[in-house]
């Protein structure tokens, strides 16, 4: 007979007025590798209590071998999964990310697919992912095991049991436009007697 005991840490990161959550982590075994999930808004469930998303990214982290999770979100508020009172920018938020991000060995884009057409969603998209881009050898998409149900949510009936699939940013967020020096312009430029006769 054989008796295994296991010890659950959490480390919460709330903002000072408790309104916004900016980490969940989950740490189960320190000698396995860390997982980091961004996900689209936070719940209360921070402690004790597992709602459902916590308990479905729990069990595949552990699974797939990792030892502990930070838990992310695009938007920080807590139970504003309709987005109401998100905002434009959300520094405190977007540097739990890019810390998160620094030191984990996996990370996992997870907002889902279900805001997509939201422009707050967008714009939010887009500045978490530029941040993200140099971490992108690390960057992932739940998917199912066909790999065609990409870029989903946990809660998602087509990933209760994960794939990871590698994720470039180009494939939501458009490369930052490169300024081109006034030189280049000029270079650029060409002389109507280069032009071809009409």
């Amino acid at each position: 007979m054989k008796t295994t005991t296991t010890t659950l840490a959490t480390e919460t990161i709330f903002s000072d007025d408790g309104a916004k959550r900016y980490l969940l982590r989950k740490t189960w075994d320190d000698s396995k590798p860390t997982l980091s999930i961004i996900m689209l808004a936070p719940s209360e469930a921070a402690g004790i209590e597992l709602d459902n998303t916590t308990m479905l990214v729990l069990n595949n982290a552990s699974r797939l071998g990792y030892g502990s999770v930070d838990i992310l979100n695009l938007f920080a508020t807590l139970n504003d999964f309709t987005l109401k009172k998100a905002e434009d920018e959300d520094p405190d938020n977007l540097n739990a990310i890019v810390q998160s991000a620094e030191r984990t060995g996996t990370l996992v884009y997870a907002a889902g697919t279900g805001k997509a057409k939201s422009k707050v969603f967008q714009q939010r998209q887009e500045q978490v992912l530029n941040a993200l881009r140099p971490y992108e050898g690390k960057l992932h998409c739940l998917t199912n095991a066909s790999g065609k149900a990409r870029l989903q949510h946990p809660l998602s009936p087509a990933v209760r049991t994960w794939h990871l699939s590698p994720l470039k940013v180009s494939e939501l967020v458009e490369e930052p436009k490169k300024e081109v020096s006034p030189k280049t312009r000029k270079k650029g430029i060409t002389k109507k007697a280069d032009l071809p006769a009409p």
